[in-house]
């Protein structure tokens, strides 16, 4: 394997090992992108603005189409994220889109590493933690991203290997 040519960011270490939770988890590569770059999106929102909403809209700014009650929800585990209508996730009337991620997310590591190495690293690292793990919003945050969000050229130099998804995958 080729050594890293720089460091991959946050947002973007964010999105693959959200985008490689949900393929664990759940088994659909194009959903599991969607959600990647949905929950990395959703989290530097978080960070910007301390978690809270606007409290006023810009002039002329509209509120969603869709009302909130009517918006589906999907879970994984206790986090939950919209979903339009088409299954993939939403922000607002923002639909994250595989394409959308392999723009903002892939492109982004492979100028760094390989990204095929980079999500099997990943795929290998997530496996490496309890099922539980994985579906706990919080503990996902502090024991599988925070440790890692700085320096996950080490992660994929360690966990480059494939194993099987058997024991993850939901049926």
């Amino acid at each position: 394997m080729p050594r890293p040519k720089g460091k991959i960011g946050r947002f973007q270490v964010m999105a693959l090992l959200q985008a490689a939770r949900y393929y664990l988890l759940k088994g659909d590569l194009e959903r599991a992108k969607s959600f990647g770059l949905n929950r990395a999106i959703f989290y530097a929102w978080a960070k910007r603005s301390g978690g809270r909403p606007a409290r006023r809209r810009a002039a002329g700014a509209t509120a969603p189409s869709m009302p909130l009650a009517a918006r589906n929800i999907e879970k994984l585990g206790n986090e939950a994220a919209y979903v339009s209508e088409s299954g993939l996730f939403t922000i607002g009337d923002e639909v994250q889109r595989p394409e959308d991620y392999d723009r903002q997310v892939a492109r982004r590591i492979d100028a760094v590493i390989p990204y095929e190495e980079a999500w099997k690293a990943a795929l290998n690292y997530l496996k490496t933690f309890p099922r539980e793990v994985l579906l706990d919003q919080r503990q996902f945050y502090e024991k599988v991203y925070l440790p890692v969000r700085d320096h996950f050229e080490e992660v994929i130099r360690r966990y480059s290997g494939s194993r099987g998804l058997d024991e993850y995958v939901s049926s």
